[in-house]
């Protein structure tokens, strides 16, 4: 027995610190780094980075490799989704673009942009990201900038109701559409929440992206004001399975209408919900609802069915028994924090915040990354067809106006100069006027 002791810890092998970062075993060995070991997460945050990290590396040869087989053109795969996350302290921000693969799988490509001083800061890609993986890379890696930041919270000293919001619940705000058809317009109204609705004509969509974190139900409320007791809308969520589903609407569809006969109900804002039995009697505390089967991001829209409705907040829970008409008593809920550290943008936007970096990198000599150069056509498309900005390199951080030649002068003096941060504003912002 003791024999055989000595032979299994023989064959048993000893593990080794990573030499650059001491805190994961040492599996590879690396050319570049004199043959010292390092662990796989080195391996990669240092891939084509230092000298001698080249397509010469057992390692790094064979990703070179498949990348030049597998890779596609930027039409061959719809653009799924972007996304940018803002700091407005330190001009960074974070913009992601993401196709989606045949195999339901995502490519993913993470610019980290400078907007103050250097433009483009780093750059990652993956070509084959679950939605989960997604997430999670998406919150490490704007966590590890510190650019999530929460919503601006009310004057302390203005006083404010309670109401008590169950866990797991999403308040979407209509007048953060990221799509508005032609028709649907942002109205004010002092009654709503933050002073802005959504108004528009029959049929023509307003459209949101959200983060639903789990699956299962989630419960359907919107803030609507109908004029008449004929008035209704539709609230739609893309690859969920609506209950009950409204065929008029379109698939995903849920109509929330207004009682013909409760007069009381008409020319003012509530919350409403449809009902969830097929009898068609308005709920108690059976909320219409969507079944979730996966986690990730939703497409949700909002369409009127006759003109003149309008829709201030939409509203899902996980919390069937609660009710916000009753809670709120029509009120709007107030959004204090964020729910997500990304906020959805359009394909045009990413675009030009893409080209504005790199023309800002270009003239500070901002040393681009390999992974830019490489994957940038591919996610993008062709650079020089995104729209160029305007007016002066760097901008106004407050208001994005112009700044002064001779300020912009300064930035690129010292753009390159980690000690010295710089804020300035515009004459307008600054307090000075013509």
């Amino acid at each position: 027995m003791q024999r055989e002791r000595r032979q299994t810890s023989a064959r048993r092998r000893t593990s080794q610190r990573c030499r650059t970062c001491r805190s994961n075993n040492g599996k590879r060995i690396c050319p570049a780094l004199s043959g010292i070991l390092i662990c796989p997460e080195c391996c990669r945050a240092k891939r084509a980075k230092i000298p001698g990290c080249d397509a010469k590396c057992r390692y790094y040869a064979p990703l070179v490799v498949s990348s030049r087989i597998r890779r596609k053109s930027s039409s061959d795969f719809p653009i799924h989704r972007c996304l940018i996350s803002r700091s407005k302290d330190t001009g960074m921000l974070i913009v992601v673009g993401t196709r989606k693969r045949p195999d339901g799988n995502l490519k993913a490509m993470f610019l980290l942009l400078d907007m103050w001083k250097k433009g483009i800061r780093d750059c990652f890609f993956d070509a084959n990201l679950s939605e989960k993986e997604f997430e999670r890379v998406s919150q490490r890696i704007a966590k590890s900038y510190n650019l999530s930041e929460p919503v601006e919270l009310q004057d302390p000293d203005e006083p404010e109701e309670v109401v008590r919001i169950p866990k797991d619940t999403l308040v979407i705000e209509a007048d953060n559409a990221i799509h508005l058809d032609r028709g649907v317009n942002i109205i004010d109204h002092e009654e709503a929440s933050r002073g802005k609705a959504v108004e528009g004509v029959r049929s023509a969509r307003a459209t949101h992206e959200i983060y639903i974190p789990k699956t299962g139900r989630w419960y359907l409320w919107a803030r609507v004001f109908f004029e008449r007791g004929k008035d209704s809308y539709w609230i739609g969520l893309d690859d969920a399975v609506p209950h009950p589903w409204d065929r008029e609407g379109g698939p995903g569809a849920i109509k929330i209408w207004s009682e013909p006969n409760d007069t009381t109900k008409w020319g003012r804002w509530l919350w409403d919900t449809a009902p969830s039995d097929t009898e068609g009697n308005k709920p108690g505390n059976r909320p219409a609802f969507f079944h979730i089967k996966r986690t990730g991001y939703y497409r949700v829209w909002s369409k009127a069915r006759e003109s003149g409705s309008r829709l201030d907040q939409v509203l899902l829970t996980r919390a069937r028994d609660f009710n916000v008409q009753t809670e709120t008593e029509g009120k709007p809920l107030p959004l204090k924090y964020s729910p997500h550290l990304y906020e959805p943008a359009s394909v045009n936007e990413c675009r030009k915040l893409i080209r504005h970096a790199t023309q800002i990198a270009t003239v500070v000599e901002t040393e681009i990354p390999w992974e830019f150069k490489y994957w940038i056509q591919d996610m993008w498309g062709d650079i020089t067809k995104f729209p160029e900005t305007e007016g002066s390199l760097y901008k106004c951080p407050k208001c994005a106006a112009d700044l002064p030649q001779q300020a912009v002068d300064l930035i690129i003096q010292h753009a390159q100069s980690d000690d010295i941060q710089f804020y300035i504003l515009c004459r307008k912002c600054g307090g000075e006027f013509d």
